[in-house]
């Protein structure tokens, strides 16, 4: 199951990877989480399996020369669909006894300049392990819709659209639809993240009119203290149960073909 997850910025699509990765895996998937996030913090939600330092694929100059053919072909010129296995091993941090994590970002700084190579190698390594042997691949995306114009969540097979209480989201939530619709991806999913009280989730629902939601987390005070502490929460029993819940939807809804 290759799963992205989408939304306005803010509304806790890093939070339901992280929470969605660790419980896949609690219940004995192999899971790839992969940041494609520029705003790259996935990794802080995932309990790391070694002092590991987390550097963005971005951010790696001698990786993306390379494989890009920045530097070894004539100037202005590189490679559009750069050979990326090798690639694989050298960015992969593993995390809850195993599990990997890549770490993609995306933007330069300011005034850097042309992201040619950079987009080329990316893109290239996110075709690549999306469609590679695992149970299940969680995309955390960037924040907004620019990466569905783009089509990099296009291998994906279902898109949780997160929002939360606020007629914002709501509306981007529309747009990645619609999008994802245009990319082929019929499976589109609400997914309500911070609701105070069931009131929240009955305004949200009815603004969202006959596209059911397929799940509610509601604020969590360990997840807010975790962010603040820069570790992952603790996956409480409550949440543990709309996780489970939110698991088994998935699957009944795309089911997993047998291995």
């Amino acid at each position: 199951m290759k799963i992205a997850i989408a939304g306005k910025g803010g509304v806790g699509k890093t939070t339901l990877a992280g929470l969605l990765s660790r419980h896949f895996a609690a219940e004995g998937f192999r899971v790839l989480a992969i940041d494609a996030d520029p705003d790259a913090n996935l990794a802080s939600t995932l309990p790391l399996d070694d002092e590991q330092r987390v550097v963005p694929l971005a951010a790696r100059t001698d990786l993306i020369d390379r494989f890009s053919g920045r530097g070894s072909l004539s100037p202005g010129l590189i490679q559009l669909n750069p050979d990326v296995g090798e690639i694989l091993p050298e960015i992969r941090l593993s995390w809850g006894g195993g599990h990997g994590l890549l770490v993609l970002g995306w933007h330069k700084g300011g005034g850097a300049g042309c992201y040619c190579a950079e987009n080329a190698v990316l893109k290239r390594v996110l075709g690549t392990v999306v469609a590679g042997p695992t149970d299940v691949v969680l995309l955390d995306s960037e924040a907004g819709l620019e990466h569905l114009s783009r089509g990099t969540p296009e291998a994906a097979e279902v898109i949780l659209a997160v929002v939360e209480p606020g007629q914002r989201s709501l509306e981007t939530a529309f747009t990645i639809r619609d999008l994802a619709c245009d990319l082929g991806i019929h499976r589109v999913f609400p997914v309500l993240c911070g609701a105070r009280d069931v009131s929240d989730e009955g305004r949200v629902q009815k603004s969202l009119g006959d596209w059911p939601l397929l799940a509610t987390l509601p604020f969590s005070e360990e997840i807010r203290s975790a962010d603040l502490d820069g570790r992952p929460p603790v996956i409480e029993p409550a949440m543990a149960a709309i996780l489970r819940r939110l698991v088994h939807n998935l699957i009944y809804l795309c089911p997993m073909p047998e291995t």
